[in-house]
């Protein structure tokens, strides 16, 4: 097994923060930007339906909320363990509707958007691993790593 010394995991873990920062912002905000047309988008999705409007409003304001954990040293573990369950669920949602055989479009922000819902799931795949890495350097770190 490779050992890493402290700042190593540091560097890792806010290396993996910073990564998911950009990404919940960047999708938050294109969220905000089209709330009207991501509402809509969810009101067709089996899944979500009539609470279109909560989710359209709660999915980029949860993004924002885990953001500012993020960026707070001391609230950055929680912010990777939050980023982990949020990517974690999107890619479940995801795999049911390519299961479904939907064909809604994806509004999950910007460029993300222009993904087909397989590689979508690829996508969050990969920052699911970046999540994943970030929360092992912190639970093998007895300490928090600094700012």
């Amino acid at each position: 097994m490779i050992q890493l010394k402290e700042t190593q995991k540091t560097a890792i873990a806010d290396l993996a923060a910073y990564l998911l920062l950009a990404l919940l912002i960047y999708t938050a905000a294109s969220k905000f930007f089209t709330i009207d047309s991501f509402a809509s988008t969810l009101a067709k999705s089996p899944l979500i339906g009539n609470l279109n409007k909560i989710a359209a409003w709660s999915i980029p304001i949860s993004e924002v909320v885990i953001s500012s954990l993020l960026i707070v040293t001391a609230t950055r573990k929680l912010g990777l363990y939050a980023a982990l369950v949020l990517l974690v669920i999107f890619t479940i949602y995801l795999s049911f509707m390519v299961l479904s055989g939907s064909k809604l479009p994806c509004h999950c922000g910007g460029v993300v958007s222009a993904l087909s819902w397989k590689q979508h799931i690829w996508f969050n795949i990969a920052f699911i691993s970046v999540a994943f890495i970030g929360t092992l350097m912190y639970s093998r770190n007895t300490s928090a790593p600094k700012a």
